[in-house]
């Protein structure tokens, strides 16, 4: 079964620091097959015989620590979940589709996330809950922005996000 893999936290200045090939290397070794990344940010393409999202994040999650030293938040999903969170989309046509971005979760988040998040939001940023993600409207950057340390605090639960452009790569690789 073909899985898309996002790790939270990997080369992100400085911290949780994860050679992709290397990762390419330890996932085959691991069992897993046809096993492609996309970027340095922890973005995994792979097969993989498992049912289920959370035996994949059990098995990546384990494979990681145990070669690398380090638990980094895993989020496993099926081509057809990528495929629903691009669809859902509230801004699809943006001229700075690097200014829009999905926010992935561990858990269903809180039922108050977007009336605890809306009030930091500028005039400018907008969100919208969706079903598979938080989707952020951020014309001045995700990384400028006030949102940017909240987000899990509000949802409740680890967040990973990517911005629109490396999401649709993602689901063209798969």
């Amino acid at each position: 079964m073909r899985w898309v893999v996002l790790l939270r936290a990997v080369n992100v200045g400085g911290t949780g620091k994860l050679p992709m090939t290397a990762l390419r290397d330890a996932l085959a070794q691991g069992g897993a097959e046809n096993v492609a990344t996309y970027i340095q940010s922890g973005n995994i393409l792979m097969d993989i015989e498992k049912g289920e999202p959370r035996e994949v994040e059990g098995f990546v999650m384990s494979l990681v620590e145990t070669q690398f030293g380090f638990r980094p938040g895993v989020m496993a999903f099926r081509p057809e979940d990528i495929d629903a969170a691009l669809s859902g989309v509230p801004w699809p046509d943006v001229p700075e589709p690097k200014h829009v971005h999905l926010m992935f979760f561990t858990a269903t988040p809180a039922e108050d996330a977007l009336s605890v998040l809306e009030p930091q939001c500028t005039q400018d940023e907008v969100l919208v809950m969706g079903r598979h993600c938080l989707y952020a409207h951020t014309p001045e950057g995700l990384g400028k922005s006030k949102l940017n340390g909240r987000i899990e605090k509000a949802v409740g639960c680890a967040v990973t996000a990517r911005n629109l452009n490396s999401v649709r790569k993602i689901r063209d690789l798969v």
